[in-house]
């Protein structure tokens, strides 16, 4: 019994990682795109060799000559996001751009959740201050 409950709480936690790493990388994939990458389909043999040769969802930095380029494989979609020095600039531009607004989600959702912890208290009425009890001398 316990090893079946393990599996089971096990599977479900793999499979929430799945979907986080999904996530992450459809939203990589976005940035490089509106950031100007090149999106190359691996539609012959020697790209899709080229294609598989890579690191798989990591931004490699490749020299071309005198030329540096980037260049992203996602061989679930077979295809090759590439692009130069200003696309990747700007790649992290709008990842920063990104990180710094989730940020204030973040602690919008943070201010938000504090003021309606204060407003659940608030049916009780304002806080009364309890005087100490006094101490009677003893004969």
């Amino acid at each position: 019994m316990r090893a079946l409950v393990f599996s089971i709480l096990l599977a479900l936690s793999l499979g929430g990682c799945a979907s986080i790493e999904l996530a992450r990388r459809e939203n990589t994939e976005n940035l490089l795109s509106a950031a100007g990458f090149e999106i190359i389909p691996a539609n012959s043999p020697e790209r899709q060799k080229s294609l598989y040769a890579l690191i798989p969802f990591t931004i490699v930095r490749n020299l071309n000559g005198d030329e540096v380029r980037y260049a992203y494989a996602d061989p679930e979609q077979n295809i090759l996001y590439s692009g130069n020095q200003v696309a990747y600039a700007k790649y992290q531009q709008f990842r920063l751009q990104q990180q710094i607004a989730n940020a204030n989600i973040q602690a919008a959702q943070l201010n938000m959740n504090a003021a309606h912890q204060w407003n659940d208290w608030a049916c009780w009425g304002p806080p009364v201050m309890i005087p100490q009890p006094h101490k009677f001398p003893s004969h």
